[in-house]
């Protein structure tokens, strides 16, 4: 019987060894050896055992043997997912390393019953090779950061008999899990083939770039990029499942395969100049355009704080044929359905059989259940997002509503957080927006690109920007998805959190909702809302506080904005290198349009019978669509709440969602997370005023929860206009995050305030310290 250590595969071929491997779990979609890796993307809610990976079809010996595995990602650390190696006569009897919830596990079965030797927090450098060992009757459990200095996890003796093995690897969920996320390996027992070139020579430019700026930011390791392959999963169709707004299409709206060739030619060689070369579509025949496209040269700036551009990623977006991609297509047809419900109404709605409300949280239940968020789908968490937080209290963040409280101001102009007015200095925002009219008031002509000439023409360009109709009987506080659309149309994402920011630096202690009842503070000089406790100057009276000063530019308001305004132009930068530089996503749009001609039998493209069925005669959706146009012609193009419909950009990452995710992340890391929302309000049905929220959750507000919940309100805003996906939203948050994260680590190594530090929860509930350019899970106890 062969040795364990003599069974070799780095994945470079892209195609699984059935003479050595086979199989287990899902189909190929979510296990597939492709980018020269083995990539694993369990799916998500699956009530059952839900594990995908590799075993040898042979046995091996490892007694003075070993198997190594290198490890880039493990799934994401939520409870209910595990990523492994194991060795062992069968499932029930094999020695493992298994990452679960944040931690690195040394382990074996022994007939069925699983036994813990050792775990420590899992550190994705310094554990990115695991070694299974065996030499002279002990098992070595071990970890090492390159493959070739290692560290003992545990020894021990053989707790079984290790002659005759199964080598497996794998990863999957144990429980129902909204978002595993992606579990990729390679290089199993063999070294490793190192940064592909043309990476390495991007990290040794960033080096030269910024050696004088940041040692530290130099020295972080440049990750592969890699996307999902749909340029090249469909030769009879190329491209169908690539963003091509404004380049040349047919008559199906399927993209020009040279127009989108001069796209990618200009991608590749980086030179300026074929950036102009690219071949967009001819002007249109009415109207403006074409479009122009969204600044695809600006993944290659280099940064000189924080992330280079291109040291974050991303993982690869579902497939355009997966199951999740068209499940996560069905809840974007109900958000469009449901625009103008008013949060307000999802309670009753979905105790009343055949509401908008009611039919969609059966068909995400039923039909769609694998579109990436919450299962079972109630009204509470309908349309919501799954970070910390966004499922408590009414759907909307006290961010986008709550005013501050001044008893100094006239009532009706500020007195109170119920007339939604932030305090600006001597200014004041007014968190009423003039909104858009809905289908009750113009009918269906309130949604855009409905009829197919009209959509096409939007793909080749025309630029329909400009068109929108405006309520203009009054200003409203944002009540329905349609409201929530059209304030994330015309911002620039940083103004929610700068919204944020001064309403958190600006009201007064006290009761946080009536300035006819006064508190205990003076607005704008007595913080209700302290920073958070690594601030030297802040919150007062408390060990290290500066007894003589107090924090301005550093640690101080001015501090703040600054770093907030930086960390949102260095995480848009990053996210459009994901965009155009890797990833090329096609939007929810363009998807409709294929969708539409496969449905109406004009083109055949290879979609998921998931979204084929739910649109047939016996599916909810497809009845309520249909119902949507009667007596008109059906059309299953999505409708979009923006006239002109998508950016010319591609969809994966968005940009929204990520300058959003590290926009809070610096928010949490100057503010005191843990901080109630006292008093929470709630717009009325119709938005003209906001209410006390009085729900069973009321008093489970928090500062940090509801800066995530803004977060998820302004991405998903965008999906609620139909431009992006759930997973945009899902993988983007996490890639701001991790930009902020590290900016604020170097920011670290600035400071005179040698105690100092940053401190917050992460998106995946673990909260880390930043002090001194070092990261640092916090320990719970």
């Amino acid at each position: 019987m062969d040795k364990a250590h003599t069974f070799i595969d780095n994945f470079n071929d892209n195609d699984r060894d059935s003479a050595r491997w086979a199989g287990f779990g899902q189909n190929l979609i979510e296990r597939q050896e492709i980018n020269q890796r083995l990539e694993l993307r369990p799916l998500p809610n699956r009530s059952s055992a839900n594990y995908v990976g590799y075993y040898s079809k042979n046995l091996y010996d490892l007694t003075d043997s070993s198997v190594t595995l290198e490890v880039v990602q493990v799934l994401n650390q939520v409870p209910g997912t595990d990523t492994f190696l194991g060795a062992g006569p069968d499932d029930s009897n094999r020695v493992m390393i298994v990452v679960n919830t944040g931690l690195i596990r040394a382990g074996y079965w022994l007939t069925g019953a699983f036994t813990t030797l050792t775990t420590c927090p899992y550190e994705p450098v310094a554990h990115r090779w695991w070694r299974l060992r065996e030499s002279r009757g002990t098992t070595w459990w071990e970890v090492s950061a390159d493959g070739e200095r290692w560290t003992v996890l545990f020894s021990r003796a053989n707790p079984l008999s290790l002659a005759s093995c199964v080598l497996t690897i794998g990863a999957g969920t144990y429980q129902p899990v909204v978002n595993p996320g992606f579990a990729i390996f390679d290089s199993f027992n063999s070294p490793s083939a190192g940064l592909s070139r043309r990476v390495e020579e991007r990290r040794l430019s960033a080096l030269g770039t910024r050696d004088k700026a940041s040692r530290l930011a130099a020295s972080r390791s440049h990750p592969e990029h890699a996307n999902n392959n749909d340029e090249t999963n469909y030769p009879d169709r190329p491209f169908v499942g690539n963003y091509s707004k404004s380049l040349k299409h047919n008559e199906f709206g399927d993209p020009d395969p040279y127009s989108y060739g001069t796209l990618l030619r200009a991608l590749q060689s980086e030179d300026p100049g074929d950036f102009e070369e690219i071949i967009l579509a001819p002007p249109p025949a009415t109207g403006q355009g074409p479009l122009k496209l969204t600044n695809p040269q600006a993944g290659f700036a280099f940064e000189l704080a924080g992330p280079d551009t291109q040291a974050v990623t991303m993982p690869p977006a579902p497939r355009f044929d997966s199951e999740q991609t068209a499940a996560e297509m069905g809840e974007l047809y109900w958000m469009a359905l449901a625009r103008d419900v008013s949060f307000s109404n999802y309670a009753t709605q979905a105790t009343q059989t055949d509401t908008t409300i009611e039919r969609a949280i059966r068909s995400l239940n039923t039909e769609f259940p694998q579109f990436g968020g919450t299962v079972p789908v109630t009204a509470q968490n309908l349309f919501r997002g799954i970070y910390p937080g966004e499922q408590v209290g009414p759907y909307v963040s006290q961010f986008l509503w709550k005013g501050n409280v001044d008893p100094r101001k006239p009532d009706t102009q500020g007195r109170d957080a119920l007339e939604g007015y932030i305090t600006y200095g001597t200014q004041i925002i007014d968190q009423r927006q003039l909104t858009v009219r809905g289908v009750p008031d113009v009918g269906l002509n309130a949604d855009y690109l409905t009829h197919f000439p009209d959509w096409l023409e939007v793909q080749n360009g025309r630029d329909d920007r400009g068109r929108d109709q405006f309520d203009t009987t009054r200003r409203r506080f944002i009540r329905n998805l349609r409201d929530g659309a059209n304030y994330v149309h015309f911002d620039q994402v940083v103004n929610a959190f700068y919204n944020a920011a001064f309403y958190l630096l600006s009201e007064p202690r006290g009761d946080q909702n009536l300035g006819t009842t006064p508190g205990t503070g003076r607005p704008q000089a007595d913080m209700e809302f302290s920073f958070n406790a690594g601030n030297p100057y802040d919150p007062p009276d408390t060990e290290g506080d500066a007894r003589k000063q107090v924090g301005f530019t550093t640690f101080g308001p001015v501090h703040l904005l600054q770093a907030l305004i930086e960390v949102a132009g260095r995480a848009g930068r990053a996210v459009w290198w994901q965009k155009w530089g890797v990833h090329r996503r096609l939007r929810p749009e363009e998807y409709g349009g294929r969708v539409h001609n496969h449905v109406t039998g004009r083109r055949s493209y290879p979609l998921s019978s998931v979204i084929t069925t739910a649109l047939s005669s016996t599916g909810l959706l497809g009845a309520s669509l249909r119902a949507r146009y009667t007596p008109a012609p059906v059309s299953y193009l999505l409708p979009q709440a923006y006239s002109e419909g998508a950016p010319t950009h591609p969809a994966y990452g968005a940009g929204h969602a990520t300058i959003s995710g590290a926009c809070a992340t610096l928010l949490k890391a100057f503010f005191n997370e843990n901080a109630r929302i006292e008093n929470p309000v709630v717009s009325n049905a119709d938005g003209t005023a906001l209410e006390l929220y009085t729900g069973a959750d009321a008093t489970r507000l928090t500062v940090g929860g509801e800066l995530n919940k803004l977060a998820g309100n302004i991405s998903l805003f965008r999906n609620a206009a139909g431009v992006h996906w759930r997973s945009d939203y899902t993988d983007s948050l996490p890639l701001g995050e991790k930009v902020a994260i590290g900016l604020l680590q170097e920011m670290s190594l600035t400071f005179n305030e040698e105690d100092a530090f940053f401190q917050f929860t992460r998106f995946d509930g673990i909260t880390i310290r930043i002090h001194k350019g070092v990261v640092k899970p916090v320990s719970a106890g």
